[in-house]
């Protein structure tokens, strides 16, 4: 009996929802999945209880065509009648195939009652989803040999594209599954082509590898945000900021894009380009601000804006061409262009001012994958070209530096004889000036010991003595030890001239300068012919008694020297005065020789032979 008031009610579905419902999607058993959805609309500012009842609601149908209203920020209530044909529940995965909206509210209606309700959109966090995925899914149970209505509330600031399916929950999966696997194989390839820039640019240090490789990952990210994995992995909080994420994406990608081209147009220094930067620091700027407008405003602002600033940028690459960069100025065009094509794509699915029936963004998936690879060209052969270049540019100087070289070896050759020649020159005039020299310099010597010895006596002369005295001065005063100096001379010589002539005279005055130097034992002291027949002795670092005591010593060694000329033997004294002190007045050593004399005087007024030392006695 059940069963038969189950094929009744089978009946009654097929025969009657027809007349009930306008194209209602027929679900069974076999259903599999269905792209294209005939549901009903309308943007009038309904209540949730007028759209159940239907009471006062114009809804207009959509015709089987992805629902586009382009940008309004009027909420949107959408009906769509689902019938189920076979005696089973039918369990379905209902798919709204943009996760960009902001909130979308689900109501699954039979017979007026309320079976299940849920609220998605980037808006809401992912904890609260039925369905933790990225796209925005709601599961269904169609009751058996029943129909039922979807109710859907859609509010969103980014234009409202609202494109929908149904699926049997095995067919979605096996499509979820080929699209991740292709979408992850080609977003994988454009997150290696960033890499691989990267990585060259850490190899090479150009710049244009940077640019290229963060570009690549910025159009890498607007993929993710734009299929809501950004939503999903980054920001599952429920922030809608994904809204303001992309444009400003967009506008970074579009600002990267002129330091690429002056690196493979070439830095020219004109007023086209330093308004290129301009407007790229512009494009910058208006990013910051985008995040201070509301999300509307900041969303038409940057589909409209950057389509502009593209165009601008392309007519100045275009104009400034580089045909000795061919190719890679070919590749960067076609990169711009097909990023102006996926913003111009972008800029259609959210305004859609022809009612195109944009339903999917695989022609921004398509035109990122393009300009991925033709900006990843353009940059390595650059690369290339420039290396050629530099290479060739090695070689040249390579080549030149040889042949250099060449020149510089048989110049070294030339060098080399002609230094060899001035060597054995050199040795023989060296040879000849050294004998010359040691020959001049005996000489000197030979005159430096005459012009500082006295030819009679072999002892210093007064110009040594001099320049000697003013020496021992100053080591006295820096080393505070005492000089003494004796003042020496021949009593009645006169008398000697007189009685046995000069010779005799000389040879006493010889006799006497002997006497003096075998009382001398130290290197340091000297003695001098102060002049006629008188002496000086220098003697450093000894007080006066102990020059008193040499000066004793040769007085009594000159009285006990005979000196025989002619058979007659003569007989002399010597009278000496003595002085000791540690000099204080380096300026005057005159000081020193005064005061011996002084006592060498009072000595001769005494009585000679005599040794008497200053201060004088009383």
């Amino acid at each position: 009996m059940k069963r038969l008031w189950s094929l009744c009610g089978v009946l009654f579905v097929v025969l009657f929802t027809p007349y009930l419902l306008a194209n209602p999607v027929v679900v069974s058993s076999q259903f599999k999945s269905q792209h294209t959805l005939h549901v009903e609309y309308t943007l009038d500012p309904i209540t949730q209880q007028q759209a159940f009842s239907n009471t006062n609601v114009v809804w207009q149908a959509s015709k089987g065509e992805t629902l586009n209203l382009g940008m309004t920020l009027k909420p949107l209530w959408l009906k769509l009648s689902i019938k189920n044909t076979s005696l089973d529940d039918v369990p379905l995965i209902f798919s709204i195939d943009n996760p960009l909206l902001d909130e979308v509210s689900v109501f699954h209606l039979q017979g007026g009652h309320v079976l299940f309700n849920t609220k998605i959109g980037d808006a809401v966090p992912l904890a609260n989803r039925q369905i933790k995925n990225e796209s925005l899914l709601v599961s269904l149970t169609i009751p058996k040999a029943s129909h039922s209505e979807v109710y859907l509330k859609v509010k969103n600031n980014g234009g409202l594209r609202v494109p929908l399916s149904l699926w049997k929950p095995s067919e979605y999966l096996k499509h979820k599954s080929k699209f991740n696997l292709l979408y992850g194989l080609l977003v994988g390839f454009i997150l290696s082509l960033a890499l691989t820039n990267l990585v060259l640019y850490g190899f090479s240090r150009r710049r244009y590898f940077a640019y290229t490789g963060l570009l690549l990952t910025l159009l890498w990210l607007s993929l993710a945000y734009l299929y809501g994995f950004g939503y999903r992995y980054l920001q599952p909080s429920g922030s809608s900021f994904q809204q303001l994420t992309i444009p400003t994406l967009f506008f970074i990608c579009g600002a990267l894009f002129v330091p690429l081209q002056g690196y493979i147009f070439g830095f020219a220094k004109s007023r086209l380009n330093r308004f290129q930067y301009w407007l790229a620091w512009i494009v910058v700027l208006v990013t910051v601000i985008m995040w201070f407008l509301p999300i509307h405003i900041a969303i038409t602002l940057c589909l409209l804006s950057l389509p502009v600033v593209l165009i601008i940028f392309a007519g100045i690459a275009i104009k400034q061409f580089n045909r000795e960069y061919k190719q890679p100025c070919s590749a960067f065009l076609i990169a711009l262009f097909a990023f102006f094509c996926a913003i111009i794509y972008s800029a259609l699915g959210v305004f859609n001012p022809f009612n195109l029936n944009i339903g999917v963004l695989s022609l921004t998936f398509i035109c990122f994958l393009v300009c991925s690879l033709s900006l990843s060209y353009a940059v390595i052969k650059l690369f290339l070209m420039q290396r050629d270049a530099e290479v060739a540019t090695q070689q040249n100087a390579l080549a030149e530096s040889k042949a250099k070289d060449t020149l510089m070896r048989e110049r070294l050759e030339l060098q080399e004889q002609a230094r060899q020649d001035l060597e054995a020159n050199i040795e023989e005039r060296t040879f000849e000036l050294q004998v010359t020299l040691r020959e001049l310099e005996e000489k000197n010597r030979e005159l430096e010991q005459l012009n500082m010895e006295d030819a009679l006596t072999k002892t210093k002369n007064r110009r040594y003595f001099d320049k000697k005295l003013l020496m021992d001065i100053r080591r006295s005063r820096r080393e505070q030890t005492p000089l003494a100096i004796i003042m020496l001379d021949i009593d009645h010589f006169k008398a000697i001239n007189d009685t046995y002539g000069h010779l005799t005279g000389d040879q006493t005055i010889q006799s006497a300068a002997d006497v003096i130097k075998q009382h001398l034992k130290r290197p340091l002291d000297e003695v001098a012919r102060y002049g006629g027949e008188e002496f000086v002795v220098l003697l450093p670092n000894t007080p006066l008694a102990g020059a008193l005591e040499i000066a004793e010593q040769i007085r009594k060694a000159a009285e006990n020297t005979d000196i025989i000329v002619a058979g007659t033997t003569i007989k002399f004294t010597l009278s000496a005065g003595v002085y000791s002190a540690i000099a204080e007045d380096i300026n005057n050593p005159s000081l020193f020789t005064d005061y011996a004399d002084k006592a060498l005087y009072h000595a001769k007024q005494t009585g000679r032979n005599r040794v008497v030392s200053y201060p004088l006695p009383d």
